[in-house]
């Protein structure tokens, strides 16, 4: 964390692809031992989050399908996880935009699939702000509070060690409700 000071936040927020921003839950309980402002990490969290969430949705907007022809002839894979962020969004509403964000690799694309399914960009401000200060305050202020008192308990590296084995077995589990819901509706 010395070494990328406060940019450490672009690759804890951005290359997890797990659901639970388990990198930005680390740095997080990381940030006050390397004399870091939690306000300030905070802030350029939920600045950098909105910003990547708005790009994806102004090129879901604008670009729309052919943009998804072209993907889909490159990266067939990635294609794919888009779409699931545009049928998410288009089954479950707006309320996709805060949610699908927790799915592993399809919620990096919620704005995008917004983008897709048309929400319009009122919807989308408001159910992306609401997402994204879920994640980058809710999961980033509890982890720094929780982190601030108990860091030096000796059971500490087990209870996060514990905490990110469940976490993942959760997602995992939603993720896989998820797959048989989209599966009922497709066949």
């Amino acid at each position: 964390m010395q070494e990328y000071g406060y940019h450490a936040v672009v690759p804890a927020l951005l290359a997890d692809p797990g659901g639970v921003p388990w990198a930005w839950i680390f740095l997080m309980l990381l940030a006050e031992a390397a004399d870091k402002s939690i306000a300030l990490m905070l802030l350029y969290g939920f600045l950098l989050l909105t910003a990547v969430d708005h790009a994806f949705y102004w090129l879901g907007a604008k670009g729309g399908r052919p943009l998804m022809q072209r993907l889909q002839k490159r990266w067939p894979g990635l294609a794919g996880r888009i779409q699931g962020a545009e049928v998410a969004v288009r089954t479950k509403g707006s309320w996709a935009v805060l949610g699908g964000r927790f799915l592993p690799v399809v919620g990096r694309f919620v704005g995008l699939g917004a983008g897709l399914a048309n929400v319009s960009p009122g919807q989308f401000i408001l159910f992306d702000a609401l997402g994204v200060g879920l994640t980058v305050i809710g999961f980033g202020l509890a982890a720094h509070l929780v982190g601030h008192h108990t860091i030096n308990a000796p059971w500490f590296p087990q209870a996060v060690g514990g905490a990110f084995i469940g976490g993942i077995v959760f997602m995992l589990c939603l993720f896989g409700w998820h797959m048989i819901k989209v599966r009922r509706v497709q066949s």
